[in-house]
């Protein structure tokens, strides 16, 4: 069994929020979000399937569709999908990644120190 802690987690501030990866194997990987009022995020794609599920707030999802958010709902977001986001709220999310890109959270944590170097937060 692994036990993972949002306490003890690293954060990391991304043009789509602050994200905590907080757990990555083969098969899945976890991810928490909080998305600040007024965000916008340009459209992009990510190569696997997604599944996010809005914990509190709201936002908005921007693709060939625009699809209101809120707290409690879950959106299955299929690989290569081209899709926006915008937040009038502060919101969060847990966004589970199938599969992985990664064999382990350190890996993934390691992967966005690279990308988001000097932007790192603790928490």
């Amino acid at each position: 069994m692994k036990i993972c802690r949002f306490e003890e987690a690293e954060s990391f501030q991304t043009p789509e929020g602050l994200m905590t990866p907080l757990f990555a194997y083969d098969n899945v990987a976890i991810t928490h979000l909080k998305v600040p009022a007024g965000l916008q995020v340009k459209p992009h794609a990510y190569p696997g399937d997604g599944i996010l599920i809005l914990t509190a707030g709201s936002i908005k999802l921007l693709g060939r569709e625009i699809t209101d958010l809120k707290a409690g709902d879950l959106a299955f977001i299929p690989g290569e999908t081209e899709l926006g986001l915008e937040s009038h709220e502060d919101s969060e999310a847990i966004i589970l990644s199938v599969p992985s890109r990664y064999s382990n959270v350190e890996e993934f944590r390691e992967r966005l120190r690279c990308i988001f170097s000097g932007q790192k937060e603790q928490g």
